[in-house]
């Protein structure tokens, strides 16, 4: 692999796990000159456009390129293997673990953060009664839900045998009706149901991440693929209850409580996040929550 090789970065600033990749970024001390930052507009629906579909497929961000690669790579944990190559690490042992207890340790917790029961969706658009519909109606995301519905309606517009935007006009469809609906509908209720079981599997969740962290990292004494991931999962929930200081959960618990009452954070998980927010890499690609 060309050493001096370009790298291209597909990010946003609204993306959740494209914080996967600029935590891998700093690292693996990769300098700003190797790699070109290219900023998708995900607030205007960049993502969803036909130009960056032929780059991935999925929609999603992050995705990387370089010469040396066949086809973009837009997995996380694909992008996070080729760096771990790419800048083989000369301060310590790589992002992915050698032993195969902590690589199997790592990829469970990849695979907790990034399933159904932990979505941020749940955070950002979840709502528990009235007053968290009529709280969303002022909040910016229904600006953002509200510009992606145009855009995916006007390539449903162009392509309407799609099935990609076919599908994701009508999901995303159902989600800004709840908040554009002035009427108490079935829905309504429904959506209340869906959100209150959400939060119980979003706690079960948070206790499974508890349980399976080992300290003073994800999985034992240095950073690997799975701090990564965890980061930027955390971060984007503190974020969407609008917290500003990274040590401050209370606003992750009592969000939690209104349908688990007796939730807390567990004592490795916050000191996990100490540990790792005093790394470079932290402060560097996180100086803000989002």
């Amino acid at each position: 692999m060309a050493a001096l090789e370009k790298l291209t970065v597909y990010s946003s600033v609204s993306s959740q796990w494209a914080g996967v990749v600029h935590l891998g970024l700093v690292e693996k001390g990769l300098d700003k000159n190797e790699v070109e930052i290219k900023e998708i507009d995900l607030f205007n629906a960049e993502n969803l456009a036909p130009e960056y579909l032929k780059i991935n497929p999925n929609g999603t961000v992050p995705s990387l390129q370089a010469p040396s690669l066949s086809e973009p790579l837009i997995d996380t944990r694909e992008i996070l293997e080729f760096l771990d190559r790419y800048r083989p690490s000369t301060r310590g042992p790589d992002l992915i673990p050698v032993d195969a207890q902590e690589k199997a340790a790592a990829q469970a917790l990849i695979e907790l953060v990034h399933s159904h029961d932990l979505e941020t969706g749940l955070v950002l658009f979840g709502c528990l009664d009235h007053a968290d519909i009529d709280q969303m109606k002022r909040s910016p995301l229904l600006d953002y839900l509200a510009a992606r519905q145009s855009a995916l309606e006007k390539h449903v517009a162009a392509d309407p045998m799609n099935a990609f935007y076919g599908t994701r006009f009508k999901d995303n469809g159902t989600l800004h009706n709840h908040f554009t609906d002035a009427s108490t509908t079935a829905a309504h209720e429904a959506f209340f149901g869906e959100t209150a079981a959400g939060y119980r599997k979003f706690a079960d969740g948070l206790e499974m991440l508890e349980r399976q962290i080992r300290l003073p990292y994800a999985v034992g004494d240095h950073v690997t693929v799975a701090d990564l991931h965890i980061v930027p999962w955390l971060s984007h929930a503190l974020w969407a209850l609008g917290t500003t200081d990274m040590s401050d959960f209370s606003k992750l618990e009592q969000r939690v409580r209104r349908t688990v009452p007796d939730f807390e954070l567990g004592p490795k998980t916050r000191r996990w996040w100490a540990n790792i927010g005093e790394r470079d890499s932290f402060q560097e690609a996180f100086k803000v929550l989002h």
